[in-house]
């Protein structure tokens, strides 16, 4: 009687444990579909907005300010705060290191609170070596003018030495009230761009010649373009005019010269302007001859080599 009353209330309840099962199944599945979609926005939503970002950055174009200034391929060499006037200057080239010889430099004056880009009332650039002698002198240098299109002042500055000898600073002094000293390293280069010699009619008297161009040297004809100083005294280093310049290139190695050159004359600021013309890829000397206004040759051998290919 006990197992048959044990039997007819398990059968009577197998329906019911069977329904119960089974709601515990589907809210199992119905549990795991919500975490499986829940897991599945966790991809979808970052996705939706990095497309959305996406198209932003291809319809709207950065808004340009007047401050911004215009950097073409320049390097950042130096920068530095000009204690008192309540502004920072940053110091750019076209190459990643300054090396003996004539570099174009590059200033941006920025209000040093607020980063907005600004034109000084005065602006003096004054380049300096103090060697490890305790010996200081400068070099030659070009005043940097302002350009209103970039918002940077344009100049040059020709250092006659490399930071081997000591160390060169570049001072700023901006309004009359504060100067940024900016520290800057100055290193050799395997190809020389500037020599010096003193005077063949006074040996007191010292010259130094840059090479600007060619900077891409190719085959055929090539602007050759140089820069002649005087170093009058440790401070002075004026631009020379009134010379001569005679070129003539050659290929060491190959024992030849090439046609179709043509002598630099004077175009401005002791620059002169030529043309040389290299009939093939490899290694190039340019034999480089100054002769004074009087025709007093002021130099023996001297050249620049030049090797592309």
């Amino acid at each position: 009687m006990l197992w048959f009353n044990q039997k007819k209330f398990k059968s009577r309840n197998l329906p019911s444990i069977i329904k119960m099962e089974w709601i515990s199944i589907t809210k199992i599945s119905i549990r795991l579909k919500i975490y499986q979609m829940k897991k599945l926005l966790l991809y979808i939503l970052p996705l939706a907005l990095l497309v959305g970002f996406t198209q932003c950055d291809k319809n709207e174009t950065p808004e340009e300010t007047d401050n911004q200034p215009i950097e073409n391929n320049q390097k950042l060499i130096e920068e530095g705060f000009a204690i008192g006037s309540g502004l920072k200057v940053e110091l750019y080239a076209l190459t990643e290191d300054l090396y003996p010889g004539y570099n174009q430099v590059f200033f941006t004056v920025k209000d040093s609170i607020s980063g907005e880009v600004v034109e000084p009332d005065e602006f003096i650039m004054h380049p300096m070596m103090e060697m490890m002698s305790g010996m200081m002198h400068s070099c030659p240098m070009e005043t940097p003018t302002f350009n209103s299109e970039t918002k940077q002042y344009e100049g040059a500055i020709t250092f006659v030495m490399s930071s081997m000898m000591g160390s060169w600073t570049v001072s700023v002094h901006l309004n009359g009230v504060g100067t940024a000293d900016l520290v800057v390293p100055v290193m050799d280069q395997d190809e020389p761009q500037i020599y010096s010699f003193p005077s063949m009619i006074d040996s007191t008297t010292s010259y130094f010649v840059s090479l600007i161009q060619p900077e891409d040297s190719k085959v055929g004809e090539n602007t050759f373009e140089v820069l002649i100083n005087k170093r009058a005294s440790m401070m002075d280093w004026p631009a020379m005019e009134e010379m001569t310049v005679v070129i003539k290139p050659e290929m060491p190695d190959m024992g030849h010269g090439s046609p179709n050159n043509v002598d630099p004359v004077h175009t401005s600021d002791g620059h002169y302007n030529g043309v040389v013309n290299f009939t093939m890829t490899g290694w190039w000397r340019v034999h480089v001859t100054v002769i004074n206004a009087q025709g007093d040759t002021l130099n023996n051998d001297r050249y620049f080599d030049i090797t592309f290919q």
